[in-house]
Order: structure tokens, then sequence, then C-alpha cells
């Protein structure tokens, strides 16, 4: 049985980046505050002591913040808006979960770095949450913004995948996670977009209480 939702158009879109952007500060921010143990320092496997620290990389992984923007205001339809919109809410309840109950860090390595690159730095760990490690909701969130906008068609999905393998690449060559957030990053993905297409339907009202526009044939 599915659990009807509320649809994510076009002409209320806007709303609902708003809404879901407040909701995954709230979440990914208060986790910090609410874990139930001290975080974990995870230590970096020997594959990811072979990854070199390429501090250039931090403006690729700021790229997953436009990139999921992207997929969810020139999303190809708006039913594939909505999967993508409510996959993205379900990682991140997941990755919430598990940053209360298993909060986990990790060293940081551009601290004191010169420049614009430096201060890009600073920015980020001004903003981000040292234990929220594992998973890497970065990862999954880049993930499900590349599954969105592949349904643009092949030359979209091409470019999808590839920022997303970029971005994924990021977290270890910045130091912001190891090869095991990466991988839970990409399983909390895989089950959330299976979760949207399976689990829920996209109702006839709208995320902000209007009725659902008609379909206009293509």
């Amino acid at each position: 049985m599915k659990l009807t939702v509320p649809l994510v158009q076009a002409g209320n879109r806007g709303v609902a980046i708003a809404g879901g952007y407040a909701g995954f500060c709230l979440l990914y921010l208060g986790a910090s505050h609410l874990g139930s143990r001290e975080p974990l320092l995870l230590a970096p496997s020997v594959l990811d002591r072979a990854v070199p620290f390429v501090p250039w990389t931090v403006w690729l992984y700021l790229g997953q913040f436009p990139l999921t923007f992207l997929a969810l205001w020139w999303a190809a339809d708006d039913e594939t808006r909505s999967r993508t919109y409510y996959a993205m809410l379900a990682a991140t309840l997941v990755a919430f979960a598990v940053f209360v109950a298993f909060p986990t860090s990790a060293e940081r390595a551009g601290v004191g770095l010169p420049g614009a690159t430096g201060l890009a730095y600073r920015l980020l760990y001004r903003v981000d949450v040292p234990t929220n490690c594992f998973p890497s909701l970065h990862v999954a969130l880049a993930a499900l913004a590349a599954a969105g906008l592949a349904a643009h068609g092949r030359g979209a999905r091409a470019g999808a995948i590839a920022g997303a393998v970029l971005i994924a690449a990021s977290t270890l060559t910045t130091k912001q996670h190891d090869l095991v957030d990466v991988v839970g990053g990409l399983v909390v993905a895989a089950g959330a977009w299976s979760l949207a297409g399976r689990g829920l339907r996209y109702g006839s009202r709208t995320v902000d209480g209007t009725r659902r526009l008609p379909s206009i044939p293509r």
C-alpha cells in the first residue's frame, strides 16, 4: 500500500525547496546536540590513506549544493521532481537517525590554508557539523540529484552522473569523509530512491495546499 503525499509542481517548487532546506538544516545541524554518545573518531582505511589531500577540490565538494537545487528546480516533470524531493527528505531523516544514534567524526585537513581555497574551507567548517560523517549525506543527496536529472535524457544523465561522481570523490580528497561514509551515503540514496518510487503516491494536492494542475500533453 502506497502513502499519498503532496505533489511538488513547478508552481510551488520554490516553497517546497525552501521548506525542505529548512528541514534539512534543522535535522543536520540539530543532530550534534542530540547524540546519544561521544562521537567516534573514524580511523582511515588503507585506501583512504592512499587518497591524497587535494585542497582545490573543495570547489567540487561545494558543487553538491547547486546540483541538488538544479535537480528540484529543473526537473523533467512533476512526478520526477516529487520523487527526487521526497527521496532527499527520506535520506535526510535516515542520516539524522544514524547521526544521533552513532555520531562519528574525522580529522579536518583544510585548517590554515591561504587564499580563496582556505576561505572556502573556513566557511565550510564554520557551518558544517564535524560529527555527521557516516553515512555521507553529501554523497547521498548528490546521488539522488543525479538520479532525478537523469530523466532529462542521455546527455543530462551523463553530466549528472559525472557531477555526482566528482562530488563523491571530492569528499575523499578534501578529507571530509572516508570511503565507508561514501558507501553508506550511496546505500542511503538507493534505499530512499526506491522508497520514493515504490512506497509513495503523489496526490491531487500540492505542497502549498492547492489542487494539482492537470498535466499538459507532451
